[in-house]
């Protein structure tokens, strides 16, 4: 049943959330395919490009622990399995890729170099030898940390691998890096799209369902993420997807069909990373929320939605919770440790190093701090774009449409606030023992962004009607400027010599590059279509937005 619906112009608090036209009242994937506009279909687009340019922008193995992972991938696709945490070390394939990327330097190739790494380097594409051949004459491997983790985005990778015809381990050791790291290009690629229909369904407002699909192209880190081999963009993406169907529950989709859904999004999620736990919790919420608010409305207490937990409960375990339930039987904890592993940081006994870790680096690092925390965007950038994300959240809050939406809103807020604090947790227990540091990453925090997409767009939703049908517009401006910034600090820092300009940045970043010269030039020009377009559909929907009414009326 549809309610009144919503617009962008200011309104007095209203009972219900309207129904967008199109929107249908049950969680349907076609259908919100079918009811995406164009402009969010380009910002998607959009997205994809980017994420592709970061894929060749960021050298090969410059990102969290991607020797590891990419070593995980090959591993399964060999058939070498996943064995218990410590009872594995990176292959000598893996470490013979570590030995030909631009991981270290000339002096020392399993040492990180920071840069800038030189053009001179590279061999020529046809001189680069297959995955295969890459194990001969290498020294033993150090311990293989990955298979703490559940396997499905190392799976998936690897079953694409087995599956094309010429793939398998005899590609070039680039191209077989190259190809992971847009694989998982193509998995992190519907965020704006989640992001878009989570709003949309939660708000009811084009210009704050826009916004919501934007945020992810002003997070550098994000991007960076989401073009590497790592298993935290497949976690992104799936908790982006539970965030989504949560949205549907909550506005009083209690059908079984919907939970089914809900179970298969969290148990995938939780077969990726053990910190989609999560989401477990804001699941069961808002089945709650949603069978209160039904009695409320019906004025009577209607069943409790048992049967939807259970459906949920048990897909969730089925598709991949059961990983989990095993890891506690088996080792008495979600996710164990990894023998042998480096401890991380050493900080002293000062206390003060931590709590710096944990008020500014953590929301430093969420924001953009790439490779092996080797470019950080400026400071400043991130107090500003920090300070506008909490504003205009709490602006949703505040000016949200009743006490239902503050407490959807609420709810979205949950997984990063959630995630927050066993990041934070995790680091102090084990500093409390260990005097080190670790485990303080942004992208660990990256399954509840679909969440803070919403809330960033119910702010902007609330804004003055002038102001709110510019947002997406200047939102797409800022974003743009931020991955300029980013990019040029990214590019300087791996690929210009001293003295060098954009010729040489080009000349050593395309030498490295798995893919031709000219397909880098095609990827780059069709970034720029892509932000021009998503301009103009941004502005047109601004000029199509109702005009506020005179004051006095």
């Amino acid at each position: 049943m549809q309610t009144v619906i919503a617009t962008d112009a200011p309104s007095g608090p209203v009972r219900h959330r309207a129904t967008p036209p199109g929107d249908p009242d049950r969680f349907s994937p076609l259908a919100l395919l079918r009811a995406a506009p164009l402009r969010i279909w380009v910002i998607t687009g959009l997205f994809a490009l980017l994420l592709a340019g970061w894929s060749v922008l960021v050298p090969q193995y410059h990102a969290p622990d991607e020797p590891n992972h990419a070593d995980a991938v090959m591993r399964l696709e060999q058939g070498k399995g996943w064995p218990h945490p410590g009872h594995a070390i990176v292959t000598p394939d893996g470490v013979g890729a570590i030995a030909a990327s631009p991981f270290g330097a000339v002096t020392n190739r399993r040492a990180l170099f920071s840069g800038p790494i030189p053009r001179s380097e590279a061999a020529p594409r046809d001189q680069r030898p297959a995955w295969k051949d890459l194990g001969a004459g290498q020294p033993a491997g150090s311990v293989q940390q990955i298979v703490q983790h559940p396997p499905l985005y190392y799976g998936v990778e690897a079953a694409v691998f087995r599956i094309v015809p010429g793939w398998g381990d005899s590609l070039r050791w680039d191209v077989t890096i190259g190809l992971m790291r847009l694989m998982t290009v193509v998995m992190v690629t519907p965020l704006p799209f989640l992001a878009w229909g989570a709003t949309r369904r939660l708000i009811g407002s084009e210009t704050a369902s826009t916004v919501a699909a934007l945020v992810p192209l002003a997070v550098p880190e994000i991007c960076h993420i989401g073009s590497v081999v790592s298993n935290d963009s497949l976690t992104m993406t799936l908790g982006g997807l539970a965030t989504l169907v949560i949205a549907y529950v909550l506005q009083g989709d209690l059908s079984k069909r919907t939970a089914a859904w809900l179970g298969v999004s969290v148990g995938l999620g939780l077969f990726t990373k053990t910190l989609a736990i999560v989401m477990v919790p804001m699941a069961l919420a808002a089945f709650f929320l949603a069978w209160r608010r039904a009695g409320r409305d019906a004025g009577t207490r209607g069943p409790a939605p048992v049967a939807q937990v259970a459906i949920a409960s048990g897909l969730a375990i089925v598709t991949g919770a059961w990983w989990e339930i095993v890891s506690i039987v088996r080792y008495h904890t979600f996710q164990p440790t990894t023998p042998g592993f480096p401890p991380g940081r050493y900080l002293g006994h000062d206390w003060s190093n931590l709590i710096h870790y944990l008020y500014e680096a953590l929301p430093w690092r969420w924001w953009g701090t790439v490779g092996w925390f080797e470019v950080n965007i400026p400071l400043e950038l991130v107090v500003v774009a920090s300070s506008v994300l909490i504003v205009l959240y709490a602006l949703g809050l505040i000016r949200a449409d009743g006490g239902r939406q503050r407490t959807d809103l609420l709810v979205m807020l949950w997984p990063t606030a959630a995630l927050y604090a066993i990041v934070s947790g995790q680091a102090i227990d084990y500093f409390h023992h260990t005097y080190y540091v670790t485990g303080i990453s942004g992208r660990y925090l990256y399954a509840g962004v679909v969440g803070i997409c919403v809330g960033v767009g119910a702010g902007c939703a609330k804004l003055p009607a002038v102001l709110a049908r510019w947002t997406p517009a200047a939102v797409l401006v800022v974003a743009v400027a931020i991955q300029a910034e980013a990019a040029k600090l990214v590019a300087r820092h791996f690929w210009q010599p001293i003295g060098g300009g954009v010729r040489e940045i080009w000349g050593a970043m395309s030498a490295w590059a798995p893919w031709p010269p000219q397909v880098l030039q095609l990827l780059f020009a069709l970034i720029v279509l892509g932000i021009v377009a998503a301009f103009g559909l941004c502005v047109r929907l601004a000029l199509a937005a109702p005009a506020p009414e005179p004051a006095g009326r």
